[in-house]
């Protein structure tokens, strides 16, 4: 039986659309314009949905290809989600990964990432040279100003032990700090 399911898909095409209304009504596109493609079915966000949702129940083996898919799939939604005008970085809060939307993205991301993903422990030791607690808050800021991305380890009950980062970012972050 599938943990998700299609009424997900729903709900979260009802909120990108529900903020789809408002930009349409704030730019003064009439609410007619803006209804008459209302069919989602073939839409790149139906079958993007519909793969992710796959993906989070453990429908699909791992390749390259599909990974690769996957992720693009991930990137769209998270753009319409979270994405703005600015294009900055948006603040989720941590009760955001305890609803069922937020469960599907953290298992579609740990699914694409898995041997990516690393603690804040690990992150601290791989960016400043140890693991300290001063480094481990050093990591957690940088998580706070969106400098890098986190999701949670299902397989851990502690809130304060589950975030795990994406290792691509913490060796940018390490990076960044050798430059003059």
């Amino acid at each position: 039986m599938a943990l998700l399911n299609d009424a997900l898909a729903q709900q979260i095409i009802s909120l990108i659309r529900q903020r789809y209304q408002e930009w349409g009504e704030a730019l003064g596109v009439s609410q007619s314009q803006v209804l008459a493609k209302q069919s989602d079915e073939s839409s790149v966000l139906r079958r993007d949905l519909t793969l992710l949702i796959g993906v989070a129940n453990g429908e699909f083996q791992r390749t390259d290809v599909l990974v690769k898919q996957v992720e693009q799939a991930l990137i769209r939604l998270l753009e319409l989600l979270w994405g703005n005008a600015l294009h900055s970085k948006a603040i989720i809060p941590d009760e955001f990964w305890q609803t069922e939307m937020g469960v599907l993205i953290s298992r579609v991301r740990w699914w694409i990432s898995v041997d990516d993903l690393i603690t804040i422990s690990n992150a601290a030791a791989l960016a400043f040279g140890e693991n300290t607690q001063a480094n481990r808050m050093r990591i957690s800021r940088a998580i706070d100003r969106g400098l890098l991305e986190w999701v949670p380890d299902p397989s851990v009950a502690n809130p304060q032990q589950n975030r795990r980062v994406l290792r691509p970012q913490v060796e940018r972050l390490r990076d960044q700090r050798r430059l003059p």
